[in-house]
């Protein structure tokens, strides 16, 4: 799990607004988040993206009490997860988190999961 610590758009009050803002992938191709009053789930992809690999995925959630979706983006850079997310017809904002625990790697299923799992 990945704790969301700075938004191009909205300030740390906000990301904690109903908690702490966070964003988990899991190594089966999906995951969620939750900042402010958004929350959604995760269909996510490892793609090739200039030369290296980022996650990108689709979601669907809520916004506050609308239904809402959208894209997004992920990259480790320097033992952080940087990214972009979209709200369908609407806002984008950068985002910055932390990894607040390891993942346990004690078997090898493919190098997509094992790519995955590096991020979750």
């Amino acid at each position: 799990m990945w704790r969301i610590v700075e938004m191009e758009l909205w300030d740390q009050e906000f990301i904690d607004l109903e908690g702490p803002g966070y964003i988990k992938i899991d190594k089966t191709d999906g995951g969620n988040f939750r900042f402010g009053a958004v929350q959604g789930d995760l269909d996510c992809r490892i793609e090739t993206y200039a030369n290296s690999q980022r996650i990108e995925f689709s979601w669907e959630g809520n916004n506050d009490t609308e239904a809402a979706s959208g894209r997004g983006w992920a990259v480790l850079d320097d033992g952080a997860l940087l990214g972009k997310l979209f709200f369908h017809h609407g806002d984008e904002s950068s985002f910055r988190a932390i990894q607040l625990s390891r993942p346990n790697h004690t078997s090898n299923t493919g190098a997509r999961k094992s790519r995955a799992r590096r991020l979750a």
